[in-house]
């Protein structure tokens, strides 16, 4: 991932938040946002008590190839923060990857509904 790709500033995670626009599942919370630029920005967080920093830096690490990887399943033109909820460290690296398309098929179908 890009580091143009990356929200860092903390006015625009909270701004997106804030905003409630997105699904969740039993392991992601994905709010999302238009842009004006033609790419998709990403921002990351976690939810209190995740692991230690290292635990948090891998969890990251895989979220982060996954989007690289499955560049498909989500839209340019917006932003989007994924905050991600404690029971996904029981998880492989597999069911994390499947449990955040589903989600982000689940966003895509709700562009298509209205």
């Amino acid at each position: 991932m890009k580091k143009q790709n990356i929200v860092k500033k903390s006015k625009d995670f909270t701004r997106i938040i804030k905003k409630r626009n997105g699904k969740s599942n039993n392991y992601f919370i994905i709010n999302k946002e238009e842009n004006q630029e033609n790419i998709a920005k990403f921002g990351i967080t976690f939810t209190k008590n995740i692991g230690n920093a290292v635990t948090r830096n891998k969890l990251k690490r895989r979220i982060k190839s996954i989007i690289d990887n499955n560049d498909t399943i989500y839209e340019k033109g917006n932003t989007y923060i994924i905050i991600t909820k404690k029971d996904v460290l029981r998880l492989s690296y597999g069911q994390i990857e499947e449990e955040l398309i589903n989600i982000f098929q689940k966003i895509k179908g709700e562009k298509n509904e209205k």
